[in-house]
């Protein structure tokens, strides 16, 4: 099966850890959707590291959702019981900010379970969004300034933990229709976590530029929170 993927015996060697290979052997078929990726991605080095990040989700998990298309990775992020009962809304496109400013939000989503990104969320959760992209586009230039998202899930998809389910959780993979699988991080993701983290109801925020973390009680910071993957996305859920 490792032919497949295109390279020869010491390329193979080179680009996987023995865990990996292990894996790749036993797999075959998740092992060829990977070989796939690969040539339609010419063998970049951005698609050999979401193949290998892919290899890594499905050996933590088992079976974790792992889309080629948007490469976006479903981290688990177990949480504790919160149950969210507060109004719900879905997220509005455009996405007019308070100075007029429009930000375009698209749901291009291709979870398991077939559902779209568009679903009703917390109104918490759109007031948090609202506050990170206007504080994010004040601190970035003109030309570096956010004007559209990609909304990957929501409600929809696979998780662990209650805060998507519940509507108090986004993960966006896309800004400016850039992947950021792709771009790796940009300034973009880097001011807009830290604007997520200046929202008074933040709870996690976990992307490419760092993992955070935050109890209201008793007023508490995980700076280095041990969650896997998310590099090619951020992942932030609110509460009160």
């Amino acid at each position: 099966m490792l032919k497949a993927l295109g390279f020869n015996t010491s390329q193979t060697i080179n680009l996987f850890n023995g865990q990996q290979l292990q894996w790749l052997e036993k797999n075959e078929t998740l092992g060829m959707d990977i070989a796939r990726f690969f040539k339609q991605n010419n063998n970049s080095v951005v698609a050999k590291a979401f193949g290998k990040l892919a290899i890594e989700a499905w050996i933590a998990s088992g079976d974790g959702e792992v889309d080629f298309v948007e490469m976006y990775i479903e981290a688990d992020t177990p949480d504790d019981d919160y149950n969210y009962q507060g109004p719900k809304q879905k997220i509005p496109n455009p996405f007019v900010l308070s100075n007029g400013d429009e930000i375009e939000v698209t749901f291009i989503t291709y979870t398991n379970d077939r559902k779209s990104s568009d679903q009703e969320v917390a109104e918490l959760l759109v007031d948090g969004l609202k506050y990170a992209l206007e504080e994010a586009n004040t601190n970035l230039s003109d030309s570096d300034k956010i004007i559209s998202i990609n909304v990957y899930a929501t409600t929809n998809g696979d998780h662990t933990g209650p805060n998507h389910y519940n509507g108090t959780a986004i993960d966006i993979n896309r800004i400016n229709g850039e992947r950021m699988a792709v771009t790796g991080i940009t300034n973009q993701i880097i001011e807009l976590q830290k604007a997520f983290d200046n929202f008074q109801y933040i709870r996690e925020n976990f992307g490419p530029y760092f993992k955070h973390k935050y109890w209201i009680s008793p007023n508490t910071w995980n700076y280095n929170y041990p969650v896997s993957n998310h590099k090619d996305h951020i992942h932030i859920s609110v509460r009160k």
